[in-house]
């Protein structure tokens, strides 16, 4: 789009020195004239196309900015991973601990402390099978939301890329013509005017052959 406009605006300023000159030589302001109306007919196909482009890559900007999202899922995933992994060692400490002491215990007669060490292993049993729940749902929740932007992400992107290409290829193709009615305006103001033409340069490959 900026280009665009830069080449709109040069239209424009060229188009004004092509009246100033009219006023003296009109013969001189004719061209000025024709490059002036190749320009801003070029500025306002290229702003369109920047507009073009810009509505096409909005799925690649949405996508961008939801990375943020993304990573923050991933770290809810290990949040819960790491709480899992935590109250599964408490629990296993305590069943360990519990399980050590259970027989020394009962002859010592301490049941009072066998049943708190046995209700407190229980929660914490309890603790650690739900926090094992918890990471499951964390878990099935990334999958799907990553199996779905996925899917998400090609069908657009894809659709995107073919909009993108084709735009620039129409446009390119409507500049060309552009300046290619620009130059027979040229030739026709100016019959005796020799253009010259692009010439292919002649290069030896590897192996000797001449490519032009």
């Amino acid at each position: 789009r900026e280009r665009g406009d830069r080449g709109g605006a040069t239209g424009l300023e060229m188009g004004k020195l092509a009246k100033d000159v009219a006023w003296c030589d009109k013969e001189l302001s004719r061209p000025m004239e024709v490059l002036s109306s190749a320009l801003l007919r070029c500025g306002r196909r290229t702003k369109r196309l920047g507009l073009e482009l810009g509505a096409a890559i909005a799925p690649f900007s949405s996508q961008y900015r939801l990375c943020r999202y993304e990573q923050m899922a991933f770290g809810d995933r290990r949040t819960a991973l790491k709480k899992k992994m935590e109250a599964r060692t408490k629990a296993d400490g305590r069943a360990a601990k519990l399980m050590i002491n259970q027989t020394s215990m009962k002859h010592m007669g301490r049941y009072g402390t066998l049943e708190r060490m046995e209700t407190e292993a229980a929660m914490m049993d309890e603790f650690a099978t739900e926090a094992a729940r918890e990471a499951e749902e964390v878990a099935m929740r990334l999958q799907n939301e990553v199996a779905r932007i996925g899917a998400l992400r090609v069908n657009e992107w894809d659709s995107s890329m073919k909009v993108i290409a084709s735009g620039m290829k129409e446009a390119c193709a409507e500049n060309a013509a552009i300046w290619e009615s620009a130059l027979e305006a040229f030739k026709r103001e100016f019959p005796d005017l020799t253009v010259p033409m692009a010439q292919h340069a002649t290069i030896v490959d590897g192996t000797n052959n001449i490519v032009s």
